[in-house]
């Protein structure tokens, strides 16, 4: 019995870090960007290069120990291993769940968003399972070799640097957000009129959360209070805001059931969705969630799409989150003819990862999207610039399947050669070695007639 609960909690416990390594690995950017959110609630300024390498260690920490747990690879360092990272996490997300500082942990990326108390009971629960496996996961039997193992580790760490440089690079390998490729950024309208969208403004003072729906009279920054963010309410009319609270809730395109990007004129005061995305033709989005960090070396390249696009009957606007004095800057710095708006950071970085980042939609419709490095087109009037816009397209599913085949493959034969030596013994000797064996009886017959 021990030993079947053994094997139960080491193959749940290594799919659970399997699974959110793996999440984390294939959108790297999500995860930088919720360190950041960490860091910013406890008021610790960190470089994001430092982030950066965090998290690719993170991330390859947590996949190549489930890995280790669920094959049976070092048994009795796996859980140890496993034991440190939870050492950290439990208090971390204990403190989550009190203070509540973010929305949501992140634990398991965009695919999977749970609460924040849910998430502690969680590690709860996954902490008795590795105390249970430091005691007994040594007493039962590996899946890959142990001389193997080493090859093992480095075939984790392979797999995990490949989709995680990709998704870093280009785009998520995987898209768990609501603005895959494929979805529609132009909002119907509901004819029956029941349902009702309003604009709120959330203020902070004090560590208290207030929300004021636009009609209200806003509070002064002279009194104490800070403009955290605008959110978007759908609901009907019936409905009553909540007035204030310790905590509120981020409400965004995820609670809908489409997804609603709203665009908003570069002082934020008006919404023109409507007239930004036409929803006819094609139209590029270039998208930058912190303006003030655009390097200014990709202006030749962006002013450059900006050409090709109106030799092409394309549409291009220029999305960020910026103030008006920083715009104004950056038009200045850059020469931008394009037209520019602004938008809510969060709600970028949902529908592209990058800074700067370029979506392709037809008809309303995402088409593509890619960072502006990974469009790997410096000038696009040069004379070998596709004149299609869908030949800058990546195919980043065929990338990931091929990558993951290729591991699991690899995984397979190394699994294969742990147990070659027990398939040996269902398989009868070769036809020369029975030959040798039946020659060396024969010889020892007549030696033995002889004498």
């Amino acid at each position: 019995m021990k030993q079947f609960i053994t094997w139960i909690l080491r193959l749940l416990t290594g799919a659970v870090f399997i699974f959110s390594g793996f999440v984390k690995s294939v959108d790297p950017w999500g995860t930088i960007y919720k360190m950041e959110d960490y860091m910013a609630a406890l008021h610790m300024p960190v470089l994001r290069n430092l982030i950066i390498v965090f998290v690719f260690l993170l991330c390859a920490y947590e996949f190549t120990i489930g890995v280790f747990l669920a094959l049976g690879c070092f048994r009795r360092t796996a859980p140890i291993g496993a034991a440190l990272l939870m050492a950290v996490m439990l208090p971390l997300t204990l403190w989550i769940a009190i203070s509540n500082p973010v929305a949501d942990c992140g634990c398991f990326g965009d695919a999977f968003i749970i609460s924040n108390w849910a998430t502690f009971w969680k590690n709860i629960v996954i902490s008795g399972a590795i105390i249970w496996l430091i005691i007994y996961n040594h007493r039962i039997r590996w899946i890959i070799r142990p001389h193997l193992q080493w090859i093992a580790l480095l075939a984790c760490g392979a797999y995990v640097a490949a989709i995680g440089i990709c998704g870093y690079i280009y785009q998520p390998l995987i898209d768990f957000r609501p603005y895959a490729v494929g979805t529609s950024l132009i909002t119907t309208e509901d004819d029956s009129g029941e349902e009702e969208e309003e604009y709120q403004l959330v203020y902070e003072k004090d560590g208290r959360e207030r929300i004021f729906s636009i009609e209200d009279e806003l509070p002064s920054e002279d009194d104490g209070w800070t403009f955290v963010r605008r959110e978007i309410r759908r609901g009907t009319s019936d409905d009553t805001l909540p007035r204030e609270s310790e905590n509120v809730e981020i409400l965004s395109s995820k609670d809908n059931d489409e997804p609603t990007f709203r665009i908003w004129s570069q002082d934020g005061d008006e919404d023109i969705t409507e007239d930004a995305l036409t929803g006819e033709g094609g139209e590029i989005l270039l998208l930058m969630p912190d303006l003030a960090d655009v390097s200014v070396s990709t202006t030749w390249q962006i002013n450059s799409l900006y050409t090709w696009a109106q030799t092409h009957d394309i549409t291009m606007i220029g999305v960020v989150s910026a103030t008006q004095s920083q715009i104004d800057e950056w038009r200045d710095i850059s020469l931008a003819s394009y037209p520019i708006y602004t938008a809510e950071d969060t709600e970028i970085k949902m529908i592209a990862r990058g800074n700067p980042a370029v979506v392709y939609l037809q008809d309303g419709i995402i088409k593509w999207k890619t960072t502006l490095r990974a469009l790997g087109t410096e000038d696009f009037q040069a004379a070998g610039a596709s004149d299609d816009p869908m030949k800058y397209r990546r195919n980043d599913q065929a990338l990931l399947y091929n990558t993951t085949a290729l591991y699991i493959a690899f995984m397979v034969m190394l699994i294969g050669l742990s147990f070659f030596p027990e398939i040996r013994r269902f398989f009868p000797s070769s036809k020369l070695n029975r030959g040798d064996r039946g020659d060396h009886e024969e010889s020892t017959h007549h030696d033995k007639s002889v004498r």
